[in-house]
């Protein structure tokens, strides 16, 4: 083979691997998997897959451009300017806090009064570990491949191919495709939670006004219509100002709520200290639900001015998820004492129903609620229709893909319609979203891709991460498969028995 001149320079695998012991990195255990994670042959097998799928990776690298606008409220479209830490700090608490914060009430009534804040904290703490791990193997593998960014289905796909195991390396792309698809489904269930909890919310204030109001259902088929309707806006900077309004009637309602709840509350002492064990899956599930924002944690930190600080024990990104965990339990808590077991699926729906403040306050929660559902079936709109375009319809012209568009979105919005018009409970979707799709974005996926990662000396004096990654695993499987057949079960006894489903 003749050497040729290459046009554009672009530095090779190997020659990152013979230049690194002259690179510092933020993180000292480069120094030594430098040498003993990647040899010479499996740096060129990385290389090659990676040359041999440019063209997957134009199309398929679009994770961080589908979540960018899940915070880009505070300062328009985040293509326009790097973001300051405070920007970044905001973006970080707005991308955690969603409708899950009003159903924490009901998923404390789970657990009890003792097990259940304890509980809790410690799932926070592993949350934001596992966050950690995010970090430690998007430096890792950033370095390591030449790629400014990598996204949560890069770092997955980058993890099988250097997998000593020759069946993960011929399935690495599979593994992105896998990681996109549970965040497809963490966003579509979010969506099914707006179709329960708009309609039920309206629902209940109509219903103190009008002794003949309709069911549910036709609340939604409302909603739908709706919709579908303002689904049609597709440009990020007409949908910012939304979502701003959106997070500014959240605040104000969030502060309706918490004023009403800490006047008074239940007897502790009729409280359980811990409820029975098969409602802790439930539990799990639900809270799992709290910490939906996972997803963010790599493109907020790549939209920053000073990533550097974005780490570190008094980072961004641990003073973010601490605000969040301190909120989440100052609403869960005192609702749940107020309440008790009466907690519904939305702690808007125990509000007084013959005030108007709360009606008030459930009827501009519900708007906001509304607003926020374009903001986030954008995501799993733009990973799923690019890959649509490019396999299926690639062979036809620009004006049929635009018809073809426009069938996909309403397609997507009817499937979330339809999971909710089926389940009209918002705890039973919260607990189902939280334990199928929640539970292994946050602390399943998080330890593999590290463990793998970082396998043999990686990990810590005397493997104490690997153990601790053994246990993280082990708890995620537990919610993801208990979570998950307890809330079917009860959505289906809920079905088979015709019951009340829409509280």
């Amino acid at each position: 083979m003749t050497n040729s001149p290459v046009p554009i320079r672009r530095q090779s695998q190997t020659e990152i691997l013979t230049e690194s012991t002259n690179i510092r990195t933020s993180t000292p255990i480069f120094n030594t998997l430098i040498s003993e994670k990647f040899d010479l042959s499996n740096s060129l097998k990385v290389n090659e897959a990676l040359n041999n799928s440019t063209t997957s990776h134009v199309d398929e690298n679009i994770e961080n451009d589908a979540i960018a606008p899940l915070f880009a409220s505070f300062a328009g479209d985040p293509t326009e300017h790097r973001t300051t830490n405070t920007e970044t700090l905001m973006h970080l608490i707005k991308g955690n806090i969603g409708a899950g914060i009003l159903a924490f009430p009901y998923a404390l009534s789970k657990a009890g009064l003792v097990f259940g804040p304890i509980a809790f904290w410690i799932m926070g703490a592993l949350t934001l570990y596992c966050m950690h791990q995010l970090l430690r193997c998007h430096e890792y593998y950033r370095f390591h491949t030449s790629r400014s960014k990598c996204d949560f289905g890069d770092i997955m796909r980058y993890t099988l191919e250097t997998c000593r195991w020759k069946f993960a390396q011929r399935h690495a792309k599979l593994g992105k495709f896998v990681m996109d698809g549970f965040i497809v489904l963490t966003q579509l269930g979010f969506c099914c939670v707006y179709f329960v909890f708009v309609p039920a919310s309206i629902k209940q204030v109509v219903d103190y006004y009008s002794t003949n109001s309709p069911t549910i259902h036709i609340y939604q088929l409302i909603m739908l219509v709706l919709v579908i309707g303002f689904s049609m806006i597709r440009s990020l900077k007409v949908l910012a100002p939304f979502s701003l309004i959106a997070n500014i009637i959240s605040i104000g309602g969030l502060c309706i709520i918490m004023q009403y709840v800490v006047r008074s509350h239940l007897p502790l002492d009729q409280l359980p200290l811990i409820t029975k064990p098969a409602d802790w899956p439930v539990f799990f599930a639900s809270a799992m639900y709290v910490f939906e924002g996972i997803a963010l944690v790599l493109p907020i930190r790549q939209k920053m001015k000073e990533p550097e600080a974005y780490g570190g024990w008094n980072g961004v990104l641990n003073t973010g998820i601490y605000l969040v965990t301190i909120l989440y339990f100052s609403v869960g808590f005192f609702g749940y004492i107020r309440y008790g077991s009466n907690a519904l699926g939305s702690i808007t729906l125990n509000l007084p129903n013959d005030n108007k403040l709360y009606q008030f306050t459930k009827v501009m929660y519900a708007i906001a609620i509304f607003l926020t559902y374009n903001l986030q079936f954008y995501v799993p709109f733009t990973l799923l229709w690019p890959r649509i375009c490019r396999r299926i319809l690639y062979k036809y012209s620009e004006k049929a893909k635009a018809k073809f568009e426009h069938v996909f979105r309403i397609g997507l919005i009817v499937i979330t319609f339809a999971v909710a018009a089926l389940i009209p409970n918002l705890g039973l979707v919260i607990s189902l979203v939280g334990a199928v799709a929640s539970t292994a974005l946050s602390v399943i996926f998080p330890p593999i891709c590290e463990t793998i990662t970082f396998w043999p000396n990686g990990l810590g004096r005397f493997k104490w991460q690997l153990i601790l990654n053994i246990f993280i695993v082990l708890f995620g499987l537990y919610v993801f498969v208990a979570g998950t057949s307890l809330s079917l079960s009860n959505i289906i006894a809920c079905i088979r028995e015709g019951a009340r489903c829409d509280d």
